[in-house]
């Protein structure tokens, strides 16, 4: 094992047990993040003060290091194809555990790649005047008043989030409060926020605790550049096949059978101490191999934060463990139906048009006890299912999804995809760097 990956592993695993104590103790926890957040603090702004801000460099994450996808990404390429930022310098954060693995990856040849957590990463925080983010950034770590953070979140909303969960719950390190405070603290330092839709702009904004005052200026509602690959992916027969074709080369999916995502997620109350979150409501894959395995093949999308591994050996070429694919849009692209339960994956999923199963083995539970939902999650176009055997009629009767929900499938993506067209990166590129290209075009 290397050296660096070895490191990585002690911290997490001390990292994970310190979450195991400190979640039973409120008081302490909340003390000592608050005088981590303050000795930080202190260490970053000496830092901040000393690097001054480049006004050609941008910063990219996405889901803090984990990975090369979502919004960030599509700024990111939409950018690198761009002509007005041919002269501008590309950052993106990685983790330890991640960054040799996206160092090969020739999608970022143009950009430079930063670990996270460490000296460098924060020198660029600092550096960066623009900062391109899908998930908070430290709480420690406040932008100087000429960088622009832009917070481009990682979804449309369905199970309540920050100041609008009304259920009182407590997850690894944070009760309801504090975490919505956390999200407060985020908001306080955006200088935009990118919606797909009037439903995303409200909800986020509330969750997320912007004042009314604040949103007519921060909020950009341009859809969300994360589906402008699936959207101009679908545009024609044409560019599907050719983009279905070159995903399932790289991907070893296979060809020969319909593929089911399913992409369920993680839930608050299903923390393990010494372990992190698990996932023990998953679907009877044995009972779905001998009723549907001659026909279908499952790619199986965990949610990143669960931390139990999963052994599908005993299901041969059945199930296609997806959780590394790096973009989940991959997997939207290629999928013939998603299957999830209370994940928002299934409104990216709506720009195919292609059928949504819900599998709800533990709705009323979910519902009552862990975050509620912003809309009853039962107007959703799409059989709801609570067993494996519901699951399995549903697949054989698939045919039929769109003369039952098709009609209502138009209305929802309407609604919350209004602006989901292939072109939102550009659109939210021309507002975010406004002021840049226009004092560029000054001095030409």
């Amino acid at each position: 094992m290397a050296a660096h990956t070895f490191g990585y592993e002690v911290k997490l695993r001390i990292r994970t047990a310190g979450k195991a104590i400190l979640r039973y103790f409120p008081r302490a926890r909340q003390w000592a993040r608050r005088r981590w957040w303050a000795y930080e603090k202190r260490g970053y702004d000496r830092l901040a003060a000393s690097v001054p801000v480049d006004r050609k460099v941008v910063l990219f994450s996405c889901f803090m290091g984990r990975s090369f996808a979502d919004s960030p990404r599509a700024i990111y390429e939409a950018m690198c194809a761009d002509p007005r930022f041919d002269d501008y310098e590309f950052w993106w954060i990685f983790r330890e555990s991640v960054i040799d693995d996206f160092k090969q990856d020739p999608r970022l040849a143009r950009a430079h790649l930063v670990q996270r957590s460490t000296r460098e990463y924060q020198q660029i925080l600092a550096r960066a005047k623009y900062w391109i983010f899908n998930a908070r950034c430290p709480e420690y770590v406040h932008p100087k008043p000429e960088q622009v953070y832009v917070q481009c979140w990682h979804g449309t909303p369905l199970k309540r989030l920050g100041y609008d969960v009304v259920i009182e719950t407590t997850n690894a390190l944070n009760t309801s409060l504090e975490l919505a405070k956390r999200f407060e603290m985020d908001s306080a330092k955006w200088d935009y926020l990118i919606s797909p839709s009037a439903f995303t702009s409200q909800h986020l904004s509330d969750a997320f605790g912007l004042p009314e005052e604040r949103r007519p200026s921060v909020v950009l509602e341009v859809g969300y550049p994360r589906n402008d690959r699936i959207a101009r992916a679908c545009e024609t027969p044409e560019t599907l096949a050719a983009t279905q074709e070159a995903i399932m080369e790289e991907l070893g999916i296979p060809r020969d059978k319909k593929l089911l995502l399913y992409a369920p997620t993680w839930r608050d109350n299903e923390y393990k101490p010494g372990v992190g979150y698990t996932q023990d409501t998953l679907i009877d894959f044995e009972a779905m191999q001998a009723a549907l395995g001659d026909e279908w093949c499952v790619l199986f999308r965990p949610h990143y934060y669960i931390a139990n591994e999963f052994d599908f050996d005993k299901y041969g070429d059945f199930v296609y463990n997806a959780a590394r694919v790096a973009d989940i849009n991959d997997l939207y692209i290629v999928a013939d139906v998603l299957m999830t339960d209370y994940s928002s994956v299934f409104f990216d999923y709506a720009i195919t048009k292609r059928p949504l199963i819900l599998y709800w083995p533990d709705f009323d539970y979910y519902n009552d006890h862990v975050r509620g939902f912003y809309f009853d999650p039962h107007e959703i176009p799409g059989p709801k299912c609570v067993d494996t055997e519901e699951v399995i009629a549903a697949l054989k009767d698939i045919d039929d999804w769109d003369n039952r929900y098709g009609a209502a499938y138009v209305k929802f993506r309407d609604y919350f995809l209004p602006k989901d067209d292939g072109h939102a990166a550009e659109r939210a590129i021309d507002r975010i760097f406004a002021d840049n290209v226009a004092d560029e075009q000054k001095t030409c």
